[in-house]
């Protein structure tokens, strides 16, 4: 059985907020939703072949602001994952 979302953010989040301690920054919600969105849209031009055309329209946003997301989370042209890893599950 797969866990829903909540429950994988719940613990690997959680390990992350525990694991602050002393270290604490401060700001962890754009940190956490930054990282997430960056996944997010990596497996989505990857599931679309990087039509960015169909990417945003499956994530529901404009291909304009998939753009500008893309440009201010430094993803330009730096695929987060190895296509020839892609889970055949």
């Amino acid at each position: 059985m797969s866990e829903s979302l909540y429950d994988l953010l719940k613990r690997d989040v959680g390990k992350m907020v525990n694991g602050l301690g002393d270290n604490e920054r401060g700001n962890i919600y754009p940190l956490v939703i930054q990282e997430v969105e960056k996944y997010l849209i990596d497996l989505v031009l990857q599931e679309t072949e990087n039509n960015y055309f169909r990417a945003a329209r499956v994530l529901g946003i404009s291909r304009s602001t998939l753009y500008r997301k893309i440009n201010s989370l430094d993803m330009a042209h730096k695929p987060l994952h190895d296509p020839s890893t892609k889970d055949l599950t």
